[in-house]
């Protein structure tokens, strides 16, 4: 048997980067499709291409998207 390199995918918070592979039980994916998908059952959001995870995301009381500082 030997070891080869494989090509995977992740989804990283664009705010903290935060991967969302730190806190579930596989960190990557065979496409992206299915990393973004974990990454969405998970509570995280896409906003103009870019992925937020549910730690840097909150609402103010207009309904408007607000990004914790970090």
């Amino acid at each position: 048997m030997s070891i080869e390199k494989v090509e995977m995918y992740t989804v990283v918070c664009d705010n903290c980067n935060t991967d969302i592979g730190s806190t579930q039980d596989y960190s990557c994916w065979n496409d992206k499709d299915c990393a973004e998908e974990n990454a969405m059952n998970f509570e995280w959001i896409k906003v103009d291409n870019k992925h937020y995870c549910d730690e840097c995301v909150s609402y103010d009381d207009d309904d408007n998207l607000v990004l914790k500082e970090v």
